[in-house]
């Protein structure tokens, strides 16, 4: 029943679909992608005209900062690129240009996070913009209805769903697809993140981020999206980092508290997760 309520969402904000009015910020984090980041940052710019990118790049060797240099002169203001200078993780760098969008005097009223290499989809992303009008914060899942994933064979899969699975009985997030990296935050989610507390700047970070936003009492929803494996080979956890996420997981109902609090929602009553 805890992941149904978190799908539906039922706080009606903004007639459930995405304001034309709102800017978005889409944060993009590389590492050897000039191949990919220009098309993706033309497809993500075409679903409209509210929406900026951003790329926190990894000082990729490839010569990625300067595909983005190139799409920045081709789409002056809505495009930007947050060059770091050495590969210090994706958790790491999305968590760095969430910081500086949040102090951004352009006040962004949404930010997304999503994979450069087109295993998420651009056309996608109204979809969660959608949702958010329900939910605060709206995750792009495999595992929900309609969502799915392919050129991933065998054993990805199945340790995918074993990590998802074990976030929640461990943790108890609501959402079926605790791992994604496509999601899409309300500001007021970020604003309460306490991005300090946060123990790991890996991949598994989506499932710290999700906790507190949970724990915060916000309304948490998924989208069914299909997930596409990348071409190349993706990078490979360390049986380190991995033994640290499990740890990690099991520790966040001590380190945060073990119900959601409520929020009251102006015009409503207040609500809760619990």
């Amino acid at each position: 029943m805890a992941h149904a309520r978190a799908r539906e969402c039922r706080i009606p904000r903004r007639g459930g679909r995405w304001s034309i009015r709102q800017r978005v910020l889409v944060v993009v984090p590389t590492y050897n992608e000039r191949e990919n980041v220009a098309p993706l940052v033309r497809d993500l710019l075409a679903q409209g005209e509210g929406i900026d990118v951003w790329v926190a790049d990894d000082g990729s060797p490839d010569g990625t900062a300067e595909a983005v240099r190139e799409a920045m002169t081709r789409y002056p203001g809505r495009v930007d690129l947050l060059l770091r200078p050495e590969k210090a993780g994706r958790g790491a760098a999305v968590i760095t240009a969430f910081k500086k969008g949040l102090a951004d005097p352009r006040a962004y009223d949404v930010l997304v996070e999503m994979d450069a290499d087109f295993s998420h989809r651009p056309e996608d992303l109204p979809k969660l913009l959608g949702e958010l009008g329900r939910c605060d914060m709206v995750v792009g899942s495999r595992y929900v209805e309609g969502g799915g994933t392919s050129e991933w064979g065998i054993w990805r899969p199945a340790l995918s769903w074993l990590a998802n699975r074990y976030v929640a009985v461990v943790a108890g997030i609501p959402i079926r697809d605790t791992t994604s990296g496509f999601r899409a935050y309300r500001r007021a989610v970020l604003e309460e993140t306490e991005f300090d507390r946060i123990k790991i700047r890996g991949y598994v970070v989506h499932g710290e981020m999700a906790y507190q936003a949970w724990i915060h009492g916000f309304q948490l929803g998924e989208v069914p999206i299909h997930f596409k494996n990348r071409a190349r080979e993706a990078s490979k956890l360390s049986a380190e980092e991995i033994y640290m996420a499990l740890v990690n997981f099991a520790l966040l109902r001590f380190r945060y508290g073990l119900r959601p609090r409520k929020r009251r929602v102006p015009g409503g009553e207040g609500t809760s997760h619990a």
